[in-house]
């Protein structure tokens, strides 16, 4: 081919092979001759997409992969885990604090139900005591927990007592007399002193009756051994009975009277501890009026000297701190003694006296 070649004429000369006018090597243009036989080659294996049948198989497999399904069990704890580790560290962390507090607090106060005056621990079986009274919400409720702090103090007594550590046991003893008369005094404030409250009076005596036995096999055991015969006398104000109750007491009120008798005789024993130079309390009013007037003589010759020395001296500031605590004992088990009287003159229906 000579001259100068067009579009036109490329055009032309691959129309007439592709129509079989020409033969390819019929050209003698070697540049040419290529570029007809690439345009051939391209209309023979043209680039083709996927045909109407291929893109609905396609879209089918693609919208079937979108439904929605249930959750397994894999995709359940996979976004358990994924919930808990993002938002969620510091509540999780708050829970277990809590759950480690709560557990360490009810393995401390367990472990401190054994323990008497003057233990680490004590401090914890005090505080668990006035934390189930908080809870306790009736007044039948409030009398049992009472009645378990006072056997909890009957058991101190006779530890301290077996000890030889008189001025706690005294302490303890006042103390129980005063949460023996606190349950007796939450008796008698129910409304309706029924067969069921009756039934409570009844074994609450009887608790009662079980307690001086257990106090009288204590003295029985110390008053045998020299070391701790003087500290059974403590135990003997629980085992030893008050004497004839009086005939207007009901049963409530009379286990409160009795409670808060015994603790005024515990108190006593501590104060008289506490000043040796006290008149015993059998002493008539006579004798009494003669010792206390020598005592105010003495007192007013040393005065300082004793108080001094008393402040001094551990010993003697220990039974001070316990006369102290047990006159607060007893005079919470006489409040308590006269709230029962009181509440059972409120009442219609009185309990049957014990008899």
């Amino acid at each position: 081919m000579v001259g100068r070649r067009t579009a036109r004429d490329t055009a032309r000369l691959v129309d007439e092979v592709a129509r079989g006018d020409r033969l390819l090597h019929e050209i003698h243009d070697p540049q040419l001759r290529e570029t007809v036989r690439l345009a051939l080659r391209l209309h023979k294996d043209p680039f083709s997409g996927p045909d109407a049948a291929a893109r609905s198989r396609i879209r089918s497999r693609v919208l079937k992969a979108l439904q929605p399904r249930r959750p397994s069990i894999a995709d359940r704890t996979a976004l358990l885990f994924e919930v808990m580790g993002r938002p969620a560290p510091y509540a999780m962390r708050a829970l277990a604090l809590a759950l480690a507090i709560v557990a360490m607090g009810a393995s401390t106060a367990v472990v401190s139900a054994g323990t008497v005056a003057e233990d680490a621990l004590y401090p914890v079986k005090l505080s668990s005591e006035q934390f189930r009274l908080a809870l306790a919400g009736s007044p039948e409720d409030r009398a049992v927990v009472e009645l378990s702090i006072a056997e909890h103090r009957l058991a101190e007594a006779a530890a301290l007592a077996s000890l030889g550590n008189e001025d706690d046991a005294i302490v303890a003893t006042s103390e129980y007399g005063e949460h023996m008369a606190n349950a007796a005094a939450e008796l008698s404030q129910v409304d309706s002193l029924d067969s069921q409250t009756a039934m409570l009076v009844t074994q609450l005596q009887q608790r009662i009756d079980e307690h001086r036995a257990t106090a009288a096999a204590v003295v029985a055991r110390l008053a045998d051994d020299p070391t701790t015969a003087s500290a059974a006398s403590v135990i003997a104000m629980i085992a030893s009975a008050r004497g004839p109750l009086a005939t207007d007491l009901s049963a409530v009120a009379a286990i409160a009277q009795d409670a808060a008798d015994t603790a005024d005789q515990a108190a006593a024993a501590a104060e008289r501890r506490a000043l040796p130079d006290l008149p015993p309390a059998e002493t008539s009013t006579d004798d009494v009026d003669a010792a206390r007037a020598e005592r105010i003589a003495q007192r007013g010759l040393d005065a300082v000297k004793s108080t001094t020395a008393r402040l001094l001296t551990d010993r003697g500031s220990k039974r001070e701190r316990a006369a102290e605590v047990a006159r607060k004992a007893a005079e919470e088990a006489k409040a308590a003694a006269k709230k029962a009287k009181e509440g059972i003159r409120r009442n219609t229906t009185q309990i049957p006296r014990h008899g």
